[in-house]
């Protein structure tokens, strides 16, 4: 989720401080998010998902990342 998360930001080129006011919640908040120090409830999954336009879906479909692709 961290990961995707941060990957879905950066496509919107979105702030983690503009994600987080569409989100309606805090940036620091966000900011755990995206560390994986704390997982979102639901709720904040389904703001995230509308704020970046993209279903809740999106957040599974990880790109893999270079390690898991052995590089």
């Amino acid at each position: 989720m961290a990961d995707r998360l941060r990957q879905l930001r950066a496509r919107a080129d979105l702030s983690r401080e503009m994600l987080a006011r569409m989100a309606g919640i805090s940036a620091s908040g966000l900011a755990k998010i995206e560390y994986g120090i704390t997982d979102p409830a639901w709720g904040t999954v389904l703001r995230l998902a509308q704020a970046l336009g993209v279903s809740v879906e999106a957040f599974a479909d990880a790109e893999p990342s270079k390690e898991k692709k052995g590089k």
